[in-house]
């Protein structure tokens, strides 16, 4: 049984990866699969310090994913219309592909989302054609440097579990 445990353990830290680019929070599957470890071994491995970093990594990266649409929004010349739109845009893009197509609609909704929300939140600010794409381009690279970085952090969390667990 404690070899299925682990099998079962591990495939919860790759999945917590591997569903990221999909709009899953897998940051918090990790945390979570680690606090459900601990609270069934009595917290012989991984201590309450841990975990609640492991919890603050997943709160901190789920802030830079959802406003680095926006910084770089700004970056690209947008305005504050152009990165709420970017912000607005990537949440609802994300809510509305999801029912369309659930994992791949949830990542390319919020990615176009950002992209026209910027546009059209730029455009409402100071009509001009050149610079509502910028800004549009611009978030839709901040959407997607804030999925990779998001992995990026998920990967660390599982090396730094593997490590306190070997």
């Amino acid at each position: 049984m404690h070899v299925v445990a682990l099998i079962g353990f591990w495939l919860v830290m790759i999945i917590g990866i591997v569903i990221i680019p999909f709009g899953v929070a897998g940051t918090f599957i990790i945390a979570g699969g680690v606090l459900v470890h601990s609270l069934l071994t009595q917290f012989q491995i991984f201590s309450i310090s841990f975990i609640a970093l492991l919890f603050g990594l997943a709160i901190l990266v789920e802030l830079i994913e959802a406003l680095l649409g926006a910084v770089l929004a700004q970056r690209f010349g947008g305005s504050k219309w152009g990165m709420t739109g970017a912000i607005l845009g990537g949440f609802t893009g994300a809510m509305l592909g999801t029912p369309v197509t659930p994992v791949i609609g949830t990542l390319l909704g919020g990615f176009i989302g950002a992209y026209i929300g910027a546009t059209v939140f730029e455009y409402l600010h100071k009509p001009d054609f050149h610079s509502e794409m910028r800004v549009g381009f611009g978030a839709f690279l901040g959407a997607l440097g804030g999925k990779v970085t998001k992995v990026v952090v998920a990967i660390i969390m599982v090396i730094l579990v593997s490590v306190k667990m070997f």
